[in-house]
C-alpha cells in the first residue's frame, strides 16, 4: 500500500509540474519566450532557436535561445531592419537566407557573431499582435540549405502562439501592477485622512505662538503642540504597523515575494513570484519551512546555475499546497550544492519533513532545475514548528 501511495503522489507531482509550466507559459514573460524557443526548435531539424522581443526605441533584443554554442547572440541589440531579425520586424514578413555571410539580401553588420555560432542558413518571423510588432522568432542550420513554405508557415504559426503569450503575460503583470498601485493608493489616501488634520492644526499652533509674549501663556500652547506630535505620532505608528502586518493567509506569499526581490537585487536575474491559487491560511511552522527551501534554492542558482529567469510558483491541489522554484540555467541538482559538506538544502529538506511535508530536486528537459516543497494545507496538531 505505501508503495501505492508514493505512486499516486508521484502522479500528482507531475501533473502539478504539467499546470506549472502551462500557467507559467502566460504568466511570465522571461518563462514564455523561453519555451517558445525550445518547441520552434523542436519544429525542425534546426540547429538553434533565438526569440528577440522588441524593446525600447524598436530595437529588438535577444532574450531567449536554444542551441546556441556561444554566447555570441545572446541579449544582442537588433535596431530595426538591420541584419535577418531587423529586416523581418520592419517588412512585417519571414526573411530567410541560404548563407547569411554571402546573402545580398540583408545587411552585415552581424556576420562576426553570427560566424561565432557557424550559422549559415537562417530564417526570422516577426511576431505580430493586433498590428503591432513584438519582436521575432529565428530559427538557424549550421550548413547552406533553404526553407520550404511548409517550414515558413509553422514558424509563422509558432510567432503568432508567442505573441499571444506575450500579451497575455504582460496583461497578468498589469494587472499585478494595477492592484499593487491600487493599495498604494489607499495606503495613501488613510494616512492623510488621518494624520495631515494633525500635522496642520501643529503648524497653526506654531504659527500663533510667534504673535504671543505671555509665558503661561505658550507654555500652555506648547503643551497642546506636544500632545497633538504624540497623537500623530501614535497615529504613524498604527498606520505602520498595520502596512506591515499581513493577514495569515498572504504571509508565504509576502515572505516569497521578498526573497524573490532581494535575489533580483543583488543578483541582477529577473525572479518572479507566481501564485497559481489562493494560498490558504498555513501554520506559521509550515510557512517558515516552505520559506527555507524557497531561500535555499535562490542561493543555489545564484551560485551554480548560471542562469538567466527564476519562476517560484505556487499551486494547490487536493489538499496540497506546493512550492516551485524553477530556473532556467545549467543545472545544479547533481553538483555540490546538495552534495556532501552543503547543509543548506538537505537541512531545509529535514526541516519541511518534520511539517509533514517534502522535497524533490529534479532536472529541466530544457536545461534548469526545479525545486518543489510541499505540506498538506490542513493544520494537524498542535505544534507545527
Amino acid at each position: 500500500m505505501a508503495g501505492a501511495s508514493d505512486a499516486d503522489a508521484d502522479t500528482v507531482l507531475d501533473q502539478l509540474a504539467l499546470r506549472h509550466s502551462e500557467l507559467l507559459v502566460l504568466l511570465d514573460e522571461s518563462i514564455a519566450m523561453n519555451v517558445v524557443a525550445r518547441r520552434v526548435r523542436e519544429l525542425g531539424a534546426f540547429d538553434m532557436s533565438l526569440v528577440g522581443r522588441v524593446e525600447a526605441g524598436n530595437r529588438m533584443v535577444h532574450r531567449s535561445w536554444q542551441g546556441t554554442t556561444s554566447t555570441a547572440l545572446h541579449r544582442l541589440v537588433v535596431p530595426e531592419g538591420l541584419g535577418l531579425g531587423g529586416k523581418s520586424i520592419a517588412q512585417r514578413k519571414p526573411v530567410w537566407v541560404r548563407d547569411y555571410r554571402s546573402s545580398d539580401a540583408i545587411t552585415h553588420e552581424f556576420d562576426d557573431l553570427v560566424a561565432q555560432e557557424g550559422l549559415r542558413a537562417m530564417l526570422a518571423v516577426p511576431m505580430i499582435y493586433d498590428g503591432e510588432v513584438l519582436g521575432a522568432v529565428y530559427v538557424g542550420i549550421r550548413s547552406q540549405t533553404s526553407f520550404g513554405d511548409l517550414v515558413i508557415a509553422q514558424l509563422e504559426d509558432a510567432a503568432a502562439a508567442a505573441s499571444t503569450s506575450l500579451i497575455a503575460s504582460h496583461r497578468a503583470k498589469m494587472h499585478t501592477d494595477l492592484a499593487l498601485g491600487a493599495d498604494r493608493r489607499r495606503m495613501a489616501a488613510k494616512l492623510h485622512d488621518s494624520v495631515s488634520p494633525v500635522l496642520f492644526r501643529i503648524g497653526a499652533e506654531l504659527r500663533s505662538l510667534r504673535s504671543m509674549h505671555d509665558l503661561d501663556r505658550i507654555r500652555g500652547r506648547i503643551d497642546e503642540v506636544e500632545r497633538q506630535v504624540e497623537s500623530v505620532t501614535a497615529m504613524l505608528r498604527s498606520s505602520l504597523a498595520q502596512l506591515n502586518e499581513q493577514p495569515p493567509e498572504r504571509e508565504l506569499a509576502v515572505v516569497v515575494q521578498e526573497d524573490c526581490e532581494a535575489f533580483e537585487e543583488r543578483t541582477g536575474i529577473p525572479a518572479r513570484f507566481v501564485a497559481l491559487a489562493e494560498i490558504p491560511e498555513l501554520a506559521p511552522g509550515r510557512v517558515d519551512a516552505l520559506a527555507s527551501v524557497v531561500r535555499e534554492a535562490l542561493v543555489n542558482v545564484e551560485k551554480h546555475a548560471h542562469a538567466s529567469t527564476v519562476v517560484v510558483s505556487v499551486v494547490v491541489t487536493d489538499g496540497q499546497l506546493t512550492v516551485a522554484v524553477a530556473d532556467d540555467g545549467h543545472g545544479w541538482a547533481d553538483s555540490d550544492a546538495v552534495g556532501a559538506g552543503h547543509l543548506g538544502l538537505p537541512l531545509s529538506v529535514r526541516r519541511m519533513e518534520r511539517v509533514g511535508g517534502g522535497v524533490s530536486i529534479i532536472g529541466n528537459e530544457d536545461g534548469g532545475t526545479t525545486v518543489r516543497a510541499w505540506v498538506p494545507c490542513a493544520v494537524e496538531g498542535a505544534d507545527d514548528g
